[in-house]
């Protein structure tokens, strides 16, 4: 599967990024923010190659296609209803028990339910049908888009390629520091199980 996303990422480029933003946020499953690291960890392998892509080009496609399935997931809701919705938002993960809880925080907080929202799979894709469902107004719901892209779309690809540079640090250290580092991973995993447990 990795690899036909890294086949169609080398080939079209930045259009697959906007467009795998823009299906995802308009409700076709797919792992965003796997696809955003995976796109960060790979810029950061063929940075020093022939086949050059933009981190910033990237990012800015990135926003540009959660914007648009945001925009486009609130028209739906604004124009089409809540009664369409019930019935086929199933298809998308819009059960009827994700919709309350949803609703609910919404009502309440609506700019920063936009924005906290990118965060959470699944409540992201319902908010902006929430927003239009809920007849948000749309010089509140285009800023908090925009916004909440920006930071999640940039958190995960700069995550991914900088993540992407420290592998090859790794890969250019000798064995002796490879297996150091893989000590003093152990230990702080075992640390960081024996705090859990105890306080369990």
């Amino acid at each position: 599967m990795m690899e036909q996303i890294q086949s169609l990422f080398f080939t079209y480029g930045y259009f697959f990024v906007f467009l795998f933003l823009f299906c995802g946020l308009i409700g076709i499953p797919a792992a965003e923010e796997s696809f955003l690291l995976f796109v960060g960890v790979t810029l950061s392998q063929i940075a020093s190659s022939d086949y050059r892509l933009s981190l910033a080009l990237c990012i800015l496609m990135a926003v540009l296609g959660a914007s648009c399935g945001m925009i486009s997931a609130y028209s739906i809701g604004y124009y089409i209803g809540e009664p369409f919705m019930m019935r086929y938002g199933k298809y998308i993960g819009l059960t009827a028990k994700r919709w309350k809880v949803a609703q609910h925080r919404f009502q309440q907080h609506t700019f920063l339910a936009i924005i906290a929202g990118y965060f959470i799979p699944g409540i992201r894709q319902i908010n902006p049908y929430l927003a239009g469902l809920s007849r948000a107004r749309f010089a509140s719901f285009l800023p908090a888009t925009i916004i909440g892209a920006s930071i999640w779309s940039s958190l995960f690809l700069l995550l991914g390629y900088f993540m992407g540079n420290q592998i090859h640090r790794l890969l250019g250290l000798g064995l002796f520091h490879i297996i150091l580092v893989g000590v003093v991973l152990f230990i702080g995993f075992i640390i960081i199980t024996v705090v859990q447990f105890r306080k369990k």
